[in-house]
């Protein structure tokens, strides 16, 4: 499983590269600090690779510059971004930003766990789930063929 996660607080970050390991996942992370510097990752990424193809684009509602609701609503008007999957890992439980969250075609909301143990679940489920899904296969454009 391939992560671009988008979190701006250094402790949340510690408390998720610390579940990984719990959860003893392979995971190549990214991390951006809002989505100002995700949406540059990810339109960068053909040209320098930083995040391989297929991924997983975790992601904080509450940052600064650009938060998560402002972050998918860009990511899903461009073109090339628009089928990224994106699991919302937040600490609101507020109805308006889980409505809002599905409605900007969020593949999943989970609010975040209080600690380590619960936190390596979630991973060891998404990497469950990650595992078990088919993930769309990038037609690269003929080379002169």
């Amino acid at each position: 499983m391939n992560i671009l996660l988008v979190e701006d607080n250094d402790v949340d970050v510690l408390l998720f590269q610390r579940a990984l390991r719990n959860a003893g996942t392979n995971s190549s992370v990214v991390r951006a600090k809002d989505g100002v510097e995700a949406l540059e990752i990810l339109n960068e990424q053909s040209a320098d690779g930083r995040i391989q193809d297929p991924y997983v684009i975790l992601l904080d509602i509450n940052m600064p510059r650009m938060n998560g609701h402002e972050f998918l609503k860009e990511l899903r008007a461009s073109e090339h971004l628009a089928s990224s999957r994106v699991v919302v890992v937040t600490t609101s439980d507020d109805p308006r930003d889980i409505e809002l969250a599905y409605g900007n075609c969020a593949s999943g909301y989970v609010v975040k766990p209080g600690g380590s143990a619960e936190m390596t679940e979630v991973i060891k489920s998404l990497q469950d789930y990650w595992d078990i899904c088919e993930h769309p296969v990038r037609q690269v454009a003929s080379q002169g063929r």
